[in-house]
């Protein structure tokens, strides 16, 4: 029994492996600017550039990100899940050849917007592919691939930027769609999207390769389950898609949910923070002669603690539970980006000398790097991917995209105009704030998903309980049922 799950287990994280594997390609987009920011706007710059123009190109990728993710909603329950995913590939390639071969600036705006599209397909399709893919007691580990992958991306960028020309990095960038392209088309399509379809036999193929070929009558069972839930949520489907957001009390939570939680991730302002880590490290570092590692080396550490950090939130999340997660993730950011703002504030507006205290910065924001990567960055998905029911699915992925992009977009090209015109220390008292704002919401509108069927997060969201004959029974982390489990 052992063996069998742990190959039903693995089967379902290979197919997490091959799908974030988009995830990692906008990392590398996200994080490609960073390591090169310092040299694009220096004398010997191969795309020579002014600060304003710089702060486009950053912000660029989101204005990208909003176009795609509606079309991307609305497609994914026509196409597919994983025909949508493998559309990326290519839009990825394209990319980084016109990065290798430009040295224009309003080309690069062209390659960022290019980025920002494929990007707005995997924020808004991956969740979902990742959530019908899973098993009820690892979908909060699988959901968290997405984050993961997208900052091994990103630590890839920081790692290699700094140590090859500006056209090696854009081809050993293009290495990872060629990856993906290589391993996706063989994992399996989401079994939800093949019922959607009334494809039942490919369904069935498809859940018997994720859960190993287990037991027969067991994934029958899971299937007709998942059959009966997804009859009974496209019941509900209406020619008018929009209105079907907010059609029913549990949609008009689920929206409200997912848009609050999605909100208080960006305007943490994540985004911001990593694309100028390495300009802001290396302003600090050159007021404080004591410091011996270089700008580029503070932002490789900082990478790489996000990237562990998440490998952690993925055993976490479905021990712990979602809610505590988000909370104390949210209220950690708050303090820790009030800390970094008060210090820039003694460094702006103040006659205190602070110089000799630089390595606070870097400290307070490693230090919301890690937290943050503990529940705001990795858990944003996964409520993305749980919260809706099937009918609704597809275009509340895409408007929570759409709202994630609208707010990174704000935070990240405001971060440059505020530094000049006021100081830096406003950009991180306003994370600040929002993050304590997002905290009191999250408080008391997020509810608890772990462990849950899609079945019963929709129960919980009508505030309906389940029939005795269907109730769950936890036992050692193993679930039971008296009758058929819903694996909904």
């Amino acid at each position: 029994m052992f063996v069998v799950f742990k190959k039903s287990v693995f089967r379902q994280c290979l197919a997490a492996f091959g799908g974030s594997l988009t995830a990692m390609m906008a990392g590398t987009s996200y994080g490609w600017i960073t390591p090169i920011l310092i040299g694009l706007l220096g004398p010997k710059s191969e795309v020579p550039m002014t600060n304003d123009q710089s702060s486009w190109i950053i912000s660029f990728i989101e204005l990208g990100n909003l176009f795609s993710p509606i079309p991307a909603g609305l497609l994914v329950d026509k196409w597919g899940r994983k025909p949508c995913l493998l559309i990326t590939g290519p839009i990825y390639i394209v990319s980084w050849v016109l990065v290798f071969a430009t040295r224009s600036v309003n080309t690069l705006y062209l390659v960022r917007i290019l980025q920002g599209v494929g990007m707005g397909i995997v924020y808004t399709v991956l969740p979902m592919y990742l959530g019908e893919i899973a098993s009820p007691d690892i979908r909060g580990a699988l959901s968290t691939f997405l984050d993961a992958m997208c900052n091994t991306g990103i630590l890839f960028e920081y790692c290699v930027g700094p140590f090859v020309s500006y056209p090696s990095l854009a081809l050993i960038s293009a290495g990872v769609p060629v990856f993906f392209l290589l391993i996706f088309p063989f994992m399996p399509e989401s079994p939800y999207f093949l019922l959607m379809q009334n494809r039942e036999k490919a369904a069935a193929d498809s859940l018997k390769w994720l859960r190993g070929k287990t037991d027969a009558s067991l994934v029958e069972k899971e299937l007709l389950a998942m059959k009966g839930s997804v009859d009974e949520e496209m019941k509900m489907k209406s020619t008018r898609r929009w209105r079907d957001l907010v059609a029913t009390r549990v949609e008009r939570r689920a929206l409200l949910i997912a848009q609050v939680v999605t909100v208080s991730k960006s305007l943490s302002g994540i985004g911001a923070v990593v694309s100028y880590a390495s300009q802001t490290f290396a302003k600090t570092a050159d007021a404080d002669e004591t410091i011996s590692l270089s700008p580029d080396l503070f932002t490789i550490i900082m990478g790489l603690t996000i990237w562990v950090v998440t490998f952690v939130a993925a055993v976490a999340v479905d021990r712990c539970g979602r809610r505590p997660l988000l909370i104390i993730s949210s209220l950690g950011c708050s303090v820790f980006m009030l800390a970094t703002g008060t210090y820039y504030f003694l460094d702006e507006m103040t006659s205190i000398d602070v110089d000799n205290y630089s390595i606070v910065p870097f400290s307070t924001i490693s230090a919301y790097c890690i937290i943050f990567s503990l529940g705001l960055g990795p858990l944003v998905p996964t409520l993305q991917a749980e919260l809706f029911p099937s009918n609704t699915r597809g275009l509340a992925s895409g408007l929570t995209s759409v709202t994630d992009t609208i707010a990174s977009l704000i935070c990240m090209k405001m971060y440059e105009v505020i530094a000049d015109n006021v100081g830096t220390f406003l950009n991180y008292w306003c994370f600040g704030v929002f993050c304590a704002l997002g905290t009191v919401a999250m408080y008391f509108i997020v509810p608890e998903t772990k462990g849950k069927t899609f079945h019963e997060i929709q129960m919980d969201l009508s505030r309906k309980e389940l029939p005795k004959e269907k109730l769950v029974m936890k036992n050692l982390g193993k679930t039971t049922t008296n009758n058929v489990q819903m694996y909904s």
